[in-house]
């Protein structure tokens, strides 16, 4: 069982799966380093809250962190930790892995092209060789791991939503996240 992040704009009154709650997935999905173009929607998730929040602030880098930054669409900014089923586990590509990576004759550099086509290619052939979504490193740094999986590889039971919390701008997740954003 792996643990996962997701930092998302939270509304407690929403349904799980409907807009700001922790299982919505947002349509139209195109532009990500390992979106397939919605055939199937992709999830990401972090490897920490920290490197969670970091992902949504990192468009404002450099700037100093206000309060509006911890909110989305009118909602506050929430983290909420995801258990992954081993049965989905054994189904992931583990990319930071050199046997993995040998095995599909893949390569760090190709899995860490700036041009997005050539990601999103990687991930097509992935799906394409069964695998449920693949591991790889955060954009931000190679210290933190992203995992995308592919939504319809993702059986029922195999992702456990943990209770959301709110981020306030007061909490340690926001300082670490500020700090290794300088902000």
């Amino acid at each position: 069982m792996a643990s996962l992040w997701r930092c998302f704009p939270f509304d407690a009154a929403a349904a799980p799966g409907a807009a700001f709650s922790a299982q919505h997935l947002v349509a139209g999905q195109s532009g990500g380093r390992f979106d397939l173009q919605d055939h199937p929607p992709v999830r990401y998730f972090a490897c920490s809250p920290v490197h969670a929040l970091a992902e949504l602030l990192a468009p404002f880098r450099g700037q100093p962190l206000g309060f509006g930054h911890l909110r989305r669409s009118g909602h506050p900014l929430a983290l909420v930790e995801i258990t992954t089923a081993p049965s989905l586990d054994a189904r992931i590509a583990d990319c930071n892995d050199h046997r993995v990576l040998a095995s599909l004759a893949l390569s760090p550099a190709t899995l860490a092209h700036h041009d997005r086509r050539v990601t999103q290619e990687v991930a097509r052939a992935l799906y394409r060789a069964d695998f449920a979504g693949l591991a790889w490193w955060s954009a931000l740094t190679g210290a933190w791991r992203s995992t995308i999986l592919f939504e319809d590889r993702v059986r029922p039971g195999e992702l456990t939503y943990g209770v959301p919390r709110v981020v306030a701008f007061a909490d340690g997740v926001v300082a670490d996240a500020r700090k290794f954003l300088m902000m």
